[in-house]
């Protein structure tokens, strides 16, 4: 082995290199827009289904995903202060360390997932069956009529509020804040746990 690092040594390995000079440095280059759009990927089954990802959006008020397709993955990484709306159905939708996020979508065949995320509001305009949050703080999420039968699972997060419609039909929403606290107690020899609700009296 120390003869390998001996001969790369003495090798000149950068020969032919050229220098980058400062009208090459990506910091320096005029054709630098600083917007990144949704990038398609090939799922790895090889099928005709792509991934949509949205990343490091700040501030975009107006991002639009419309070609979707029930086979399709969106993935959206470290956005702030920006809205999204997904037009159709995907497959998944997951949310990775956002903040002040809205994200808007219409139906989703297996789940939506929140992750890493702190004050993001999302509105759910058809149907999901599942949505899980996971390591997230100052979450609303807004139901749909279609969407009341969601199972939601939460995990390490806090101040998570979920609006579903009124009775009526231009009724208001009702709110509803979901427990981040339980207790646990030993019954009959297993634990049974139970929310902690806390009264304003």
């Amino acid at each position: 082995m120390s003869a390998v690092f001996q001969q790369l040594s003495t090798a000149n390995v950068t020969a032919g290199l050229r220098k980058v000079t400062d009208d090459m440095k990506t910091k320096n280059r005029t054709d630098r827009t600083g917007v990144v759009g949704t990038i398609e990927k090939e799922s790895r089954s090889g099928s005709h289904a792509f991934s949509k990802i949205v990343e490091n959006q700040i501030g975009k008020k107006d991002l639009i995903i419309d070609d979707c397709d029930a086979k399709q993955s969106v993935y959206v990484y470290g956005c702030k202060d920006s809205v999204l709306q997904i037009q159709g159905k995907v497959n998944d939708i997951t949310i990775d360390k956002c903040t002040k996020m809205g994200v808007v979508f219409k139906d989703v065949v297996a789940a939506f997932e929140i992750v890493n995320c702190n004050g993001v509001e999302v509105q759910c305009q058809g149907s999901a069956p599942t949505i899980s949050v996971d390591n997230t703080s100052g979450y609303q999420l807004y139901l749909s009529k279609d969407s009341l039968e969601t199972s939601i699972s939460t995990a390490k997060s806090s101040e998570i509020n979920v609006l579903v419609p009124g009775a009526e039909p231009d009724g208001d929403w009702v709110e509803h804040s979901l427990p981040q606290q339980y207790i646990h107690t030993l019954k009959d020899g297993r634990f049974e746990t139970t929310p902690a609700s806390h009264s304003g009296g």
